[in-house]
């Protein structure tokens, strides 16, 4: 899997620059979590449209196209039989830790300062939960890849051409409120990464059309 577009991986940079967090930091998470993740990985390829569901979708959500769902949102679906993925850096609870464990692949993000998040989420699925290991690292790390993105949402899109699809569905996206579903506590903090969200997304063509 690779990232569609190399601006993607490029931003982390900024991000980085931007917030102040080390290189080593998400280098050191990233390889402690390739080296404790024993979990099958997850096969997973698309051929047409597909939605990615954000923290701000409505509650009742019933998709009508193979899924991909950022982390907590997976809370806002009434209907999980069109869900593909899960992309999760685990601080989705208490909407994420429902949906474990019930043949819907993850995919598991490792940041600098998410690492008791990702422990806590791999001693939660058992053997048989099938995982697509994240990086946010210009780094080569094997068992793992850097689709590109930042937030759970924005990388969810970035998976989801990097996987095939040919079009891309945005429920639940907003870059002026912090969504139902999201586990951040800080939003002033979370306002400003959805100030890169948007960033990202503009990478790839694609806008958030908030709601007046």
């Amino acid at each position: 899997m690779k990232a569609p577009d190399q601006d993607l991986i490029l931003i982390q940079d900024e991000i980085r620059k931007s917030f102040g967090w080390q290189l080593e930091s998400d280098i050191e998470s990233a390889e402690l979590l390739v080296s404790k993740c024993n979990n099958p990985r997850a096969l997973i390829k698309f051929e047409s449209k597909v939605t990615v569901v954000g923290a701000a979708a409505e509650p009742g959500l019933v998709p009508k196209h193979p899924t991909i769902v950022a982390d907590g949102a997976i809370g806002a679906l009434a209907d999980l039989s069109k869900v593909a993925l899960i992309v999760t850096d685990g601080d989705g609870t208490p909407y994420l830790e429902r949906a474990l464990n019930i043949g819907i692949p993850i995919c598991l993000h490792a940041h600098g300062d998410n690492m008791d998040a990702w422990n806590r989420i791999l001693s939660i699925i058992d053997e048989n939960q099938e995982v697509i290991l994240t990086h946010q690292t210009p780094n080569h790390i094997a068992g793992m890849y850097n689709p590109g993105g930042f937030t759970d949402g924005d990388r969810a899109v970035c998976i989801a051409f990097a996987l095939g699809a040919t079009e891309v569905e945005l429920i639940g996206f907003s870059t002026k409120n912090v969504g139902q579903w999201s586990g951040v506590t800080d939003e002033k903090r979370k306002l400003i990464k959805l100030e890169w969200m948007s960033r990202v997304l503009n990478i790839l063509s694609l806008r958030v059309e908030d709601e007046e």
